[in-house]
């Protein structure tokens, strides 16, 4: 299930909640046959950060996010024309320019334009944050870093041949149901609960994610493993969330959070939950 032969391509997005501190942990939390298994399937797609550190060569990924979506789609289909875009954001890049790309982005429909805007509004504002106000409209102020660590046209190469077997989609988690079979691997990294209060990790969509989806999560989660699919699962270390998973395997990891509503970075905890024995 593993493609050996796709070996660079790594995330090109920074995404609150992104597992690449994790990915080790995760990847020693794997099923033990796991290159054995049908198909890899993320539902909260995000960087997709463990999606490339694996690299399967059979992948359903999908995100709630249908910006986010888009712009996955586009580096799939063409990742040269969003690097030229980059390049000419790169060349104009300061605060000023920022502000003006914002109001761009939130006006214009769907193309490979509008994809690398989505790249260089990601790299350029505060922390990496994908937030969105009540009207679906990016409302992230500038980050203050100069240059921005732009993703290059190798990166966007090597990121759209690891994409190019896998079926993208707009779509809610819960229409997983819809497309697991049995000996699926699914990984389930949904936006975390806030931890004290005014996070804005939620609010990634016009949506938000709130306690009732976590619950609602669970109950998929124990849908599906009832068809025999392996499921991991990562979440923040709260009662709440140990609870709803109280008859799965829980692994425990130290972590240091970098967004707050102080800007301070923070330890906490993390955890892997499991539907399998390792």
């Amino acid at each position: 299930m593993l493609n050996n032969n796709l070996n660079n391509g790594k995330p090109f997005l920074r995404w609150i909640g992104g597992k690449r501190h994790l990915i080790h942990f995760l990847k020693d939390h794997l099923p033990p046959n796991f290159k054995e298994i049908n198909r890899y399937l993320e539902p909260f797609l995000g960087a997709g950060s463990l999606f490339f550190g694996l690299k399967p060569s059979i992948a359903i990924l999908s995100d709630n996010n249908k910006n986010l979506i888009e712009c996955y789609k586009a580096v799939q289909i063409d990742p040269l024309s969003i690097s030229k875009y980059l390049n000419e954001h790169l060349e104009h890049s300061n605060e000023k320019y920022y502000y003006c790309m914002r109001e761009k982005y939130n006006c214009i429909n769907f193309s490979i334009e509008k994809a690398a805007l989505f790249i260089y509004l990601n790299k350029t504002c505060f922390n990496g944050i994908w937030r969105v106000n009540k009207n679906g409209k990016f409302n992230v102020p500038y980050g203050f870093k100069e240059p921005p660590s732009l993703p290059s046209e190798k990166d966007l190469v090597n990121a759209s041949i690891a994409l190019k077997k896998a079926k993208i989609f707009h779509m809610d988690y819960k229409n997983i149901l819809n497309y697991i079979d049995k000996n699926d691997f699914v990984y389930f990294d949904p936006p975390y609960p806030a931890l004290n209060g005014t996070s804005c990790f939620t609010h990634y969509t016009k949506e938000r994610f709130n306690r009732d989806d976590h619950i609602n999560l669970s109950k998929i989660v124990k849908r599906l493993n009832e068809k025999n699919c392996y499921i991991l699962l990562s979440n923040a270390d709260l009662p709440y969330i140990r609870s709803l998973y109280d008859d799965f395997n829980i692994f425990e990891k130290d972590v240091i959070r970098w967004v707050r509503s102080d800007g301070k970075r923070y330890k906490t905890k993390e955890i892997a939950i499991t539907n399998y024995e390792l």
